[in-house]
């Protein structure tokens, strides 16, 4: 694995989020007070684009069924319905202006 350019920081405010793809993985970056988190964009549930949920704080909740996730790890707070499984968690580091993160090379199975 390898970290990779991912956007400029200045794009994702404080308290907000956005969907990227990248190295074919869809990467949702939230900022909660100036950390910045990468984790699976869609929801273990049914797939919803998490891009499209709510944010408090370090909570997470899909739009389509209210399951609940903690941003810092990846965490399922509340299942609302669906699989018990937490998002995956891409591990991300800023440099000078820009996030980076740690993605799979595309030619690995994982």
């Amino acid at each position: 694995m390898a970290f990779k350019k991912l956007c400029k920081t200045k794009d994702i405010p404080v308290g907000d989020s956005k969907e990227y793809s990248l190295s074919k993985q869809d990467i949702l970056v939230v900022n909660v007070n100036g950390q910045f988190h990468c984790l699976s964009a869609r929801c273990t549930h049914a797939g919803a684009p998490l891009a499209s949920g709510i944010i408090r704080g370090e909570e997470l909740q899909c739009p389509w069924h209210g399951n609940l996730f903690r941003v810092t790890d990846g965490a399922l707070i509340f299942a609302g319905m669906g699989p018990e499984e937490p998002l995956k968690v891409y591990p991300c580091e800023v440099r000078g202006d820009y996030l980076f993160v740690e993605v799979p090379n595309p030619k690995s199975k994982e």
